[in-house]
């Protein structure tokens, strides 16, 4: 293998199923280059910008009965509800879906470890936004009740 594909295989490993994603982020800029990211390996991707919309998102999948998501990716500081808040409501519930939540603060960091979640530390790149999708679709392949 030649430098520049090996350069290619560790910075962008591209999953061979594609994954839906719920995608929660205040920051538009953030949102979008998250998003682009992931659309780019073939995941669909819908995005949210406060806690409100992740709840309804999540909501609206028990009403709709619609496909799950196979993974949702929040920041913790979103409007209305941190990402922990989320996580830990849909743990208590018996939820599994795969959670990736980016902070950097180390209590929260530990705490969302614990209820299972993959962390996503501040501040990130591609490629480690790649490798917790990765780590969530494996633990996708785990989970019991998805939303």
């Amino acid at each position: 293998m030649n430098e520049g594909a090996a350069t290619r295989a560790a910075v962008a490993p591209v999953p061979r199923a594609p994954m839906r994603i719920l995608l929660a982020e205040a920051d538009p800029e953030l949102r979008r280059l998250i998003s682009l990211a992931l659309t780019s390996d073939g995941h669909e991707v819908t995005e949210v910008v406060d806690g409100s919309e992740l709840l309804e998102a999540i909501a609206a999948l028990v009403i709709d009965g619609a496909r799950p998501f196979d993974a949702i990716v929040s920041a913790q500081a979103i409007p209305g509800m941190p990402g922990i808040a989320v996580l830990a409501g849909l743990r208590s519930r018996g939820r599994r879906t795969p959670f990736v939540l980016m902070t950097g603060n180390p209590m929260v960091k530990a705490h969302a470890r614990r209820l299972g979640a993959i962390v996503l530390d501040r501040p990130f790149d591609a490629a480690a936004i790649r490798r917790a999708i990765l780590a969530a679709k494996r633990a996708h392949r785990g989970s019991i009740r998805k939303y």
